[in-house]
């Protein structure tokens, strides 16, 4: 039975990184695109690369970065109605990424997520002053918050779906007791249960499955 699913945000929710997308606002979306490819291909460290990216966001606004999220939400097709889905089930859901807090809660607010763990910059008011690597509890920081969460709702491991696309969700999905890769990068299919494509609204069936949903 699942009762929990843990949800990625770039590459899965959205079909754009949105960190690039926010970083284009001062002019540094080529620069995030890049560094974040080299930790794709292995040539940085993830936890390097994503305080890098998120010091280019240094004074911008969440005034700013809601305005820019108004103009696209950049949802994968079927986000809408997965969510819905697993709402109306009372499913939990764990929106994870390494984007940062207040990108996430965006979209917690847009769809209805009960729950998200990300990043946490040091704000100043509505302004984003930065992060160092003393501001995460690890490098594995999204599934230490995971765990808090489920620990809290009693839910176990074998109880949670997970859904990701690329390297940065192995951990997530070798934890979960099940998990979907949805257009997957990198050979992280090998690493998941179910493959789909294009669309999440494609877990829907599955769950129904696993579930037993008639």
């Amino acid at each position: 039975m699942i009762k929990a699913v843990l949800l990625d945000f770039d590459g899965t929710l959205v079909y754009r990184d949105i960190l690039d997308v926010i970083c284009g606002i001062v002019g540094k979306a080529k620069e995030s695109y890049k560094i974040n490819n080299d930790f794709l291909t292995g040539k940085l460290p993830g936890l390097t690369a994503l305080i890098t990216r998120i010091n280019f966001l240094q004074g911008l606004s969440l005034f700013q970065i809601e305005k820019q999220l108004d103009q696209d939400t950049y949802l994968t097709t079927g986000a809408k109605e997965l969510i819905d889905f697993l709402n109306q089930q009372k499913i939990i859901i764990i929106l994870y990424s390494g984007n940062i807090t207040p990108i996430l809660s965006y979209y917690q607010k847009l769809l209805g997520i009960n729950y998200i763990v990300g990043s946490q910059p040091k704000m100043e008011g509505q302004k984003i002053i930065g992060i160092s690597k003393e501001d995460f509890p690890g490098k594995e920081f999204k599934l230490l918050g995971v765990k808090k969460i489920l620990h809290k709702l009693s839910i176990l491991k074998e109880e949670t779906l997970a859904i990701g696309d690329s390297s940065a969700d192995k951990s997530m999905f070798k934890f979960a007791g099940k998990s979907v890769a949805i257009n997957p990068k990198n050979g992280i299919e090998k690493f998941t249960d179910f493959v789909i494509d294009n669309n999440l609204s494609k877990t829907i069936p599955i769950i129904k499955k696993l579930n037993k949903i008639y």
